[in-house]
């Protein structure tokens, strides 16, 4: 993993001159999310991948690592600064969740050459009443961080409804990613979901770039959301996926990866 000082932490893996594809995880995990993603897409695909994993702000190696100034355009520059060394040509950025929310962000902000945009399960910008909601909530989940600590709070998440359909997944799967959860930093996540939760996300988002969206079948509120990413995006293509929920890569791989590699195809082909 590497980082110059001052900047994110990245994941690379890969031929050096292999194309460049961006994934940024979501909350209450880091890059390593990706692994079982990346092993299945590199196993089908004929595109040899250069891939680049970062640790967003408040996770993984960068717990204590955010901005100098708070705000969505001052995290999009730190990600845009991380990244640029490791691209030579236009790269495919992705992300699921938060880091699809923070992907359409930084894909807005024209900061880097990308080629086209994949995201798995990410919400688009809130109502300004929704927002405020969303903060408030937000708010209050990051002082039970800090007062109840990380074990109670993965133990409160994982108990979601949003999550309720991961219960069915293999236990060895369940523990990989409570481990994952477990392998956090309170303070970190406390700080993220401050600065970066649902509902400060920009609501003036505008994307010029061919975008693909999975989402799963049993993530109800966000299929009922699906219109509002349409007034957004130019070059919009969705695709359901069955049998999953929130977390598409974690319950479906195999789909996932067949989605990823289609996107793959369409940019670099």
């Amino acid at each position: 993993m590497t980082a110059a000082p001052g900047l994110l932490p990245i994941r690379t893996s890969g031929p050096t001159d292999g194309r460049p594809v961006i994934l940024l995880h979501g909350f209450l995990a880091d890059s390593r999310q990706w692994y079982t993603l990346t092993r299945a897409v590199d196993a089908r695909t004929r595109h040899r991948i250069r891939w680049l994993l970062p640790d967003l702000p408040g996770h993984g190696q960068a717990a204590d690592l955010f901005p100098a100034q708070p705000g969505w355009h001052d995290l999009t520059q730190l990600l845009a600064e991380s990244l640029r060394p490791h691209l030579y040509q236009p790269a495919v950025l992705g992300g699921y969740s938060m880091g699809g929310r923070i992907a359409a962000a930084l894909a807005a902000a024209e900061w880097l050459d990308l080629a086209g945009l994949w995201l798995e399960s990410a919400h688009p910008p809130l109502s300004e009443a929704a927002a405020l909601a969303r903060r408030t909530e937000d708010a209050e989940r990051a002082q039970r961080l800090e007062t109840a600590g990380l074990p109670a709070f993965v133990s409160a998440w994982e108990a979601l409804a949003l999550f309720a359909s991961q219960q069915a997944l293999p236990p060895a799967v369940r523990d990989r990613q409570r481990r994952l959860r477990l392998g956090q930093n309170a303070a970190g996540l406390a700080r993220n979901l401050r600065g970066y939760g649902t509902g400060t996300m920009p609501r003036d988002l505008r994307l010029h770039l061919p975008t693909r969206l999975l989402v799963g079948a049993g993530d109800t509120n966000l299929l009922r959301r699906l219109p509002e990413w349409q007034p957004l995006v130019a070059d919009l293509e969705t695709t359901v996926a069955p049998d999953a929920g929130h977390a598409v890569h974690l319950e479906q791989p195999a789909f996932t990866a067949e989605h990823l590699d289609a996107t793959l195809d369409r940019h670099f082909s």
